[in-house]
């Protein structure tokens, strides 16, 4: 079967929905960018990873480091020892 331009070799539309002028590929607009399917990437998502090794920090053993809990404690004692304003 031969594949015509926009097609795939199946006959379905290969999703390139990029603007053309004079037959050849124009700059998209920012929200044609944003919306068109061949600019969404195909990869693992940032926080998938972060996830993994939380994930992996807790089985061996990792303690978290986190100050907020702490400064929460250091923040409430200051303004309960403070005359009110």
């Amino acid at each position: 079967m031969s594949s015509s331009k926009g097609k795939t070799p199946d006959g379905h539309d290969s999703g390139d929905a990029r603007p053309r002028k004079d037959g050849e590929s124009a700059p998209r607009l920012p929200h044609e960018h944003d919306q068109s399917a061949d600019s969404q990437v195909d990869r693992q998502p940032v926080d998938q990873g972060r996830a993994e090794k939380a994930h992996d920090d807790i089985e061996r053993g990792v303690v978290d480091t986190d100050k907020g809990p702490v400064i929460d404690q250091v923040y409430d004692k200051v303004r309960k020892s403070s005359p009110d304003v």
